[in-house]
């Protein structure tokens, strides 16, 4: 039971939620996820929380719909909500297997804690994960920042991802599930060598095992004094990025003189954190390579030279400053925005050959028949804010979303959801006529948005889309 007392006290120490706060736990069936549900389980009653199992059924194998059916049983062993997604084997990729089902679990895990009002996601990631991240990482060519591993707690929009097993190694995980006689399932594709991740842990970190036995603690450490460092110069890169980078929404902007005088290494973490900032960890993140060419570049260029950079970016250098933008080639390239669509209590707006919007009286819409192929959102606004304006996106768009305080840039609403950026562009927003955003359609809800079962809605938005529904 060592572990179980460490568990507690880590649970204790981090404060990570108050007891009887809605958790959700990622639960697959092997023995990690089932020691982690069996640990919290077990928690005293003053820091046990209010249980959610979220199991995602790949169909990747025979076995799937048995694992399935094994944790939802388990779920009503321990009296918890049981929550799967099922994902359909038409839509699996034929290349990239692993990151597509690690996008779709955790796209799962934020839909349900939204759903559900949770703000907790723990999943299963022990010690051995650590190792054999940070391994593939090194090997890859990843940059230090990446070197860290898996972080403990990581901050996903509203949404907190925890991994509490990362001390414990697998073999302490097994030796507690025996201890508790607990069940759990194989998954037969962790001893194939077909994934990256079981290369490392079957063959190369054994082999690394024979040359020095605590070799796995070495990494940890590894990382660790990596994520001391970083914490560090975190601080002294973000001042040198305010001094030298102006970032906006279009642009940033390099002053080069300052830039140049900084050591290599550090130009590079300034210009990656400015990056990271303008564009959210989205599409305009260089590789390492781009990274060290756009500095040799802006250290041997001539005054009104450019450099072609990825994602349709450009880098323009002005005398002793340079500004990276969208090639404006591509930018002319584009379709001239569309005139905004004004939409009144009762009528419908064409906005392409397959989509619709309308707007209807709630009596209107109960009376009518619906759907599948419809989008709805109910509203009690009052007819002053009439007629409402559809239309394409804007610099500086924001919109306050539904259940959270403020208001967040629709950039960031696309960036969180990673849509890419053409689909951006083609997205449609609805207005009041002040200018308030009432909806990004079937993207995010606005505040003005109700529950359905209010009783208190006057209008409803129907937005029909029969391209999917064919």
């Amino acid at each position: 039971m060592a572990i179980y007392q460490d568990f507690v006290q880590r649970v204790k120490d981090g404060k990570f939620w108050n007891a009887k706060d809605k958790v959700i736990i990622a639960v697959s069936g092997g023995v990690d996820s089932i020691v982690l549900l069996d640990l919290v389980n077990r928690l005293p009653d003053v820091l046990k929380p209010d249980i959610v199992v979220a199991h995602v059924n790949h169909q990747l194998r025979e076995a799937s719909k048995e694992e399935a059916l094994f944790v939802k049983t388990l779920a009503a062993q321990y009296r918890v909500e049981f929550r799967e997604h099922q994902w359909d084997r038409e839509t699996h990729p034929q290349s990239g297997l692993e990151q597509a089902a690690r996008n779709i679990r955790y796209a799962f895990f934020k839909k349900l804690a939204e759903e559900l009002n949770a703000a907790i996601v723990l999943t299963a990631h022990h010690k051995d994960d650590q190792v054999e991240t940070i391994l593939m990482r090194l090997v890859r060519g990843s940059s230090l920042d990446e070197l860290k591993g898996i972080e403990t707690v990581r901050q996903d929009d509203n949404v907190r991802i925890i991994r509490l097993l990362l001390p414990y190694s697998k073999s302490e995980l097994i030796s507690y599930a025996r201890e508790q006689k607990l069940d759990w399932r194989e998954d037969e594709t962790n001893t194939t060598s077909d994934f990256t991740r079981n290369r490392y842990r079957q063959t190369i970190i054994p082999l690394l095992k024979k040359e020095n036995p605590a070799v796995e603690d070495h990494i940890i450490r590894f990382s660790e004094e990596i994520r001391s460092v970083g914490n560090l110069m975190t601080p002294l890169i973000e001042e040198k990025r305010r001094e030298i980078i102006e970032v906006t929404d279009q642009a940033l902007v390099v002053e080069r003189t300052l830039f140049l005088q900084l050591d290599p290494f550090m130009q590079e973490k300034v210009l990656a954190n400015a990056v990271k900032e303008w564009s959210g960890n989205q599409e305009f993140l260089f590789t390492q390579r781009h990274l060290t060419l756009f500095r040799k570049w802006l250290e041997s260029s001539g005054p009104n030279t450019s450099l072609d950079l990825p994602n349709n970016l450009m880098a323009r250098r002005t005398y002793d400053w340079c500004t990276i933008e969208e090639n404006s080639q591509q930018i002319s390239e584009r379709q001239a925005p569309e005139p905004e669509k004004l939409l009144k209590v009762g009528e419908w707006v064409r906005l392409t050959d397959t989509k619709m919007l309308g707007l209807l009286s709630y009596t209107d819409y109960i009376n009518r028949e619906s759907t599948d192929s419809e989008r709805t959102v109910f509203l009690a606004i009052e007819s002053s804010r009439f007629p409402l304006l559809i239309r394409h996106r804007k610099n500086g768009d924001r919109i306050r979303l539904k259940g959270l305080k403020g208001s967040k840039k629709v950039k960031d609403v696309f960036i969180d959801q990673k849509i890419p950026l053409k689909e951006r562009d083609q997205a449609w927003i609805v207005t009041d006529n002040k200018g308030e955003i009432v909806w990004l359609v079937d993207y995010k809800e606005s505040a003005l948005s109700l529950d359905p079962i209010t009783d208190t809605i006057s209008y409803v938005l129907v937005y029909t889309d029969k391209s999917n529904f064919n």
